[in-house]
């Protein structure tokens, strides 16, 4: 049964004679458009379906997007007449374009057939015969460990009445008040005595009551150390996190520190007699604890599925008692802090994030924060490159109902969508748009749009960002055109996959 002419059905109309006014400019009504196809009123699928062969046919670079998104909802139900003589209609008029569409849908769909096969093999081997119940690939991963940030720091945005509202904390760098054991312990206490050039028995004397003082004090700070982490063991109730998770022990070494989505404490995890350094995140849960707790797993759990990729940062374990928490590896900083990076260093680094989150894309996860916080570096290794790591894949998509987004994503970098869902909803376009803004303060060293938050947003919503040539003359002028399809305005003319970035970076540095 037809659904009665309500409001959808008017917004529907206003799309389709916006078309027949211009219909160069009814890309901006794609959105309704395409979503009037899966309508049970057969008037509104009938003319959406033409309006969009109208749009096509005016504006040449419409068409593969349009025919990808028709050929997507055929995949996904064959049984929709008017979309399949759209892209009837489409395929007559351009023949070549449509097949090439066809072509990579195909082989996309071959790779996620591909990865699904590898995923039921791999659940063949059942984690819990080895280490326990579970749902998350558990291999060593690394992932950011935020800290408080400067108030003055690059990294915010501001209001016009100057309060920050963008930018994480800063990222925690090893703090000598953090270690259990402080470096001087170590020290020989007669060692100072030993090199003391006066010399003189007097004056070794003074230095060995010196050195017992010191020795003395460093002992009370210790004890005074350990105390206060107890309290905060306590606190955070650890001994309960650890009897829930897959750890033999977990021991707090840090204070906790407040981050994007939790706080953060640097914790010793033991697991069959191996000691290794895990970040533990404790969420504060809002008003709705149960339906925040609800998201987040969810999303952890999306998470998880994508974790053994080597791009992303694994997660070891989560759960819910006695509160929600997460466990994830150390890094040493995020992808915000490099800024000496060369051209071609900084598009490897730009391809690197490209195929992990092309590897999120096809496991059918949306990250949708994706900005220079959330890629770090493990800082483990001294190899001339560190492979740059993906981290808190959708966790903006379960807080942002419950949290201020825009203390989780830094709208400097945030696609139109997050600020006028008249360009459609969040979703993998999103993360094409911020990959590319991700790529473009990798190359230029600067976000695409600066100012407060509303010469931020206004920006984002009708201007274009400097182009990265103008910015260095030594940047080459295919980046330029790299980053100017990957954030488009309208999601339909950006990219349609991660695959394609990836492939057009590495394209441009290989001629």
């Amino acid at each position: 049964m037809a659904e009665p002419r309500d409001d959808a059905s008017a917004e529907i109309a206003a799309a389709v004679h916006a078309v027949l006014d211009d219909p160069a400019a009814g890309r901006t009504r794609l959105p309704t458009l395409l979503a009037a196809l899966e309508r049970a009123d057969r008037h509104d699928r009938l003319s959406a379906a033409w309006a969009l062969t109208l749009v096509a046919t005016a504006d040449a670079d419409m068409v593969q997007p349009i025919a990808r998104r028709l050929a997507d909802r055929l995949a996904a139900d064959a049984e929709q007449p008017e979309t399949r003589h759209a892209l009837g209609y489409l395929h007559g008029r351009y023949p070549e374009r449509v097949d090439a569409v066809l072509e990579e849908l195909a082989e996309e769909a071959e790779e996620r057939e591909r990865r699904r096969r590898y995923r039921e093999l791999s659940r063949g081997f059942a984690r819990s015969d080895y280490v326990g119940q579970g749902e998350t690939n558990r291999d060593v991963g690394r992932t950011k460990m935020p800290g408080e940030a400067t108030a003055s720091g690059p990294r915010r945005v501001y209001h016009e009445e100057g309060e920050a509202i963008g930018g994480p904390p800063d990222d925690t760098r090893d703090d000598p008040r953090d270690r259990l054991d402080d470096e001087s312990d170590d020290e020989d206490p007669g060692s100072e005595a030993a090199g003391n050039e006066d010399g003189g028995g007097g004056n070794g004397a003074d230095a060995e009551g010196d050195d017992a003082d010191d020795t003395r004090s460093s002992a009370a700070r210790r004890r005074e150390r350990e105390a206060e982490l107890e309290a905060v063991a306590d606190a955070v109730d650890i001994e309960d996190i650890a009897a829930a998770s897959r750890f033999d022990e977990l021991q707090i070494v840090s204070r906790g520190i407040e981050g994007r989505f939790a706080t953060v404490y640097r914790t010793r995890a033991v697991l069959d007699d191996a000691e290794d350094g895990v970040a533990l995140s404790v969420f504060d849960p809002p008003e709705d604890e149960d339906g925040f707790a609800a998201d987040v797993t969810a999303q952890l759990r999306n998470w998880g599925v994508v974790s053994d990729h080597d791009g992303v940062v694994t997660l070891y374990d989560w759960g819910t008692e006695p509160s929600l928490w997460m466990a994830t590896g150390f890094t040493a900083e995020p992808l915000y802090d490099r800024l000496d990076l060369s051209i071609d260093e900084a598009v490897w680094n730009g391809r690197q994030v490209a195929e992990a989150v092309a590897a999120i894309h096809h496991r059918g996860v949306v990250h949708a924060g994706l900005d220079p916080y959330s890629v770090v570096y493990s800082g483990t290794t001294i190899a001339d490159r560190q492979r740059p790591l993906v981290s808190n894949v959708g966790l903006l998509s379960a807080m942002r109902s419950y949290v201020d987004p825009s203390s989780l994503l830094d709208p400097r970098f945030a696609a139109p969508e997050y600020f006028d869902r008249g360009y459609g909803d969040v979703d993998h376009a999103t993360d094409i748009y911020q990959l590319g803004a991700v790529v473009y303060y990798l190359v230029t060293g600067r976000p695409p749009f600066q100012g407060t938050y509303d010469e931020v947003r206004t920006g984002v919503l009708e201007s274009t960002p400097p182009r990265p040539s103008a910015i260095n003359p030594e940047i080459p002028a295919w980046v330029d055109e790299v980053l100017r399809t990957a954030m488009a305005k309208q999601k339909l003319t950006r990219y349609e996959t991660a695959t394609q970035v990836a492939r057009e970076l590495k394209r441009g540095v290989d001629g």
